[in-house]
């Protein structure tokens, strides 16, 4: 029965571990955190980022968006708090390639992000995206470190 056990639990323990690190934002040296990468496809979509409080327990004052690949409209942008607390974010629409929103101010700063909603979609069709015309939009969502509860 150990023998069978030991390794078991020892692929357990090194699965979470891994999978802890890798769901840990990176940080940039101006303080800005990657929370997550998107592909949006050709239709609306909306997609729920659920920040993994287990393993990140920043607090973040301000988010933003960048395209890295294609064309993507942003229709809504929902940031839901810990505490219950839902903010709409107001959307600027049309992103291209290699091209980001401003800064968006939130306004629970004391408070941890719980997760984000986004609604949007790829500009372009599947049969361009097969002859190569355009691509499927790649999103990454960025939120700023707060200073204040941070330290």
């Amino acid at each position: 029965m150990r023998k069978f056990l030991y390794p078991f639990l020892t692929g357990f323990i090194l699965l979470i571990t891994l999978s802890g690190c890798n769901s840990t934002p990176k940080e940039t040296t101006n303080g800005w955190v990657k929370l997550a990468t998107k592909t949006a496809n050709f239709q609306t979509d909306t997609d729920k980022i659920t920040i993994n409080s287990l393993f990140n327990s920043n607090h973040y004052d301000s988010l933003k968006l960048t395209c890295t690949q294609g064309s993507v409209q942003i229709d809504s942008i929902q940031v839901n708090y810990a505490d219950g607390h839902v903010q709409k974010l107001s959307t600027l629409g049309l992103l291209t390639s290699n091209s980001s929103t401003r800064a968006m101010s939130l306004d629970r700063d004391q408070n941890k992000i719980k997760s984000i909603e986004l609604t949007y979609n790829s500009i372009g069709n599947a049969t361009l995206n097969l002859a190569g015309v355009t691509k499927k939009a790649k999103l990454e969502i960025w939120a700023k470190k707060s200073t204040e509860t941070n330290k």
